[in-house]
């Protein structure tokens, strides 16, 4: 009989079993002397939720010894290493700081876990020292060892749903890791005070809540979101508009997002802030979720319009935004937005302070391809008559398009 299989080259089993999940990989073991242990000698193993399954506590336990015996029996070094951890999996005394132990003794350069059943230590994380690209969610971070001095080849940080032990630890995690090119940290607790100081920081996404924000070195920064989920009560406003004004000069900055409670902080509770500041590399803004009803939200929107005047795309969405009037608004109509190609607004529903702060938008951006808008809740007469009033407003640009998108 001709074994098919076994005449296989090496390098053509690697690139198979590379392609297949952890379970279909180990299954090839069957086919052919040659296939036996070439899936232990995988770079990157991978353990999703497809390989728990539905499992009962036992089940649990077995599966868990079968990743400790697939680390054991492993021959060379492990790249990658992702692994999901079931909500219901808390009995099964899951242990994953002992894989890490084993993977910081080979070469790994990638780890992902989501750890869906409680806060689990993760201290063995710092013995990686290789590490290219960490993405952590559902763990707790205790300080590190003495003796660590960052990851020097980290170039990609994700931090969800964190735990930090110690205030200060995030902030001299990213002051030890010079070569981080993505930081995003969302919806933590045990940090309030959050400073920035990465060099070649390129995208930095935050979604939570914080007290203060500051940023230092941080020239390579191309891409800043920030969701500020509400406004604490502690919130020191100062520092950090100071520090938001700080990357127009500090940077060249080609995105802004800014969601949530975001824009109402930054606008100090109703106090209107004049700022001389300038974006002049940026081409994206992007503003959500927005109360165009609160005075100094509404005022904070236009200062930052006008503090961005090289933008190409302007994104707004908007909410609770009554039809009282009460905006007494003093537009700067010498100003233009000469470069401004594509706005969009959702959430529209035709109040006198959407449709002022449109049709300003539309005086000044001489340049206008289109305007998008997505109506919020609305009657269909509702919704027409809001399209027809904004269809009427004059445009600077002869070529702009009002454009509803569908709903």
């Amino acid at each position: 009989m001709v074994d098919l299989f076994g005449n296989v080259p090496d390098i053509v089993i690697d690139k198979i079993i590379e392609k297949l999940p952890i379970r279909m990989a180990a299954q090839t073991s069957v086919l052919s002397k040659p296939w036996r242990r070439a899936w232990l000698s995988l770079k990157s193993l991978v353990f999703k939720s497809d390989f728990w399954g539905q499992q009962t506590s036992s089940d649990w336990r077995q599966h868990s010894q079968i990743i400790s015996d697939i680390l054991l029996y492993h021959n060379g070094p492990i790249h990658d290493f992702c692994l999901y951890i079931p909500s219901d999996a808390s009995d099964a005394g899951l242990n994953p700081s002992r894989w890490i132990s084993f993977l910081s003794n080979n070469g790994v350069r990638k780890i992902g876990m989501i750890n869906s059943y409680g806060k689990t230590d993760s201290t063995y994380i710092f013995r990686c020292s290789e590490l290219v690209d960490l993405y952590l969610t559902g763990f707790k971070l205790n300080p590190p060892p003495t003796d660590f001095r960052g990851f020097p080849n980290l170039k990609h940080l994700v931090l969800l749903n964190i735990v930090f032990i110690e205030q200060n630890f995030f902030n001299s995690l990213i002051e030890n890791c010079r070569k981080l090119e993505t930081i995003e940290l969302g919806c933590w607790s045990g940090l309030d005070h959050i400073v920035i100081d990465a060099p070649n920081l390129q995208t930095l996404v935050l979604l939570a809540n914080f007290e203060s924000l500051g940023f230092r070195n941080v020239q390579s920064l191309k891409s800043v979101s920030i969701h500020l989920i509400t406004r604490p009560e502690k919130l020191i406003t100062v520092e950090t508009v100071n520090a938001v004004n700080f990357l127009a000069s500090s940077c060249q900055l080609q995105s802004i997002e800014f969601k949530g409670d975001m824009c109402k902080f930054l606008s100090g509770g109703g106090i209107i802030r004049s700022t001389s500041v300038t974006f002049k590399h940026l081409d994206k803004l992007c503003l959500s979720y927005l109360n165009l009803n609160d005075s100094g939200v509404f005022h904070y929107i236009l200062s930052m319009i006008e503090c961005c005047p090289y933008i190409k795309t302007f994104e707004f969405s908007v909410y609770s935004c009554k039809n009282v009037g009460q905006n007494i608004v003093g537009f700067n109509h010498n100003y233009k937005l000469d470069h401004l190609r594509k706005i969009t607004i959702k959430g529209i529903t035709g109040s006198s302070e959407e449709l002022k702060l449109v049709e300003y938008l539309l005086a000044i951006s001489g340049s206008l391809d289109n305007l998008f808008f997505k109506a919020g809740s609305l009657s269909t007469d509702s919704e027409l008559k809001m399209s027809r009033a904004l269809m009427r407003f004059p445009r600077a640009s002869t070529k702009a398009s009002i454009i509803c998108l569908d709903t």
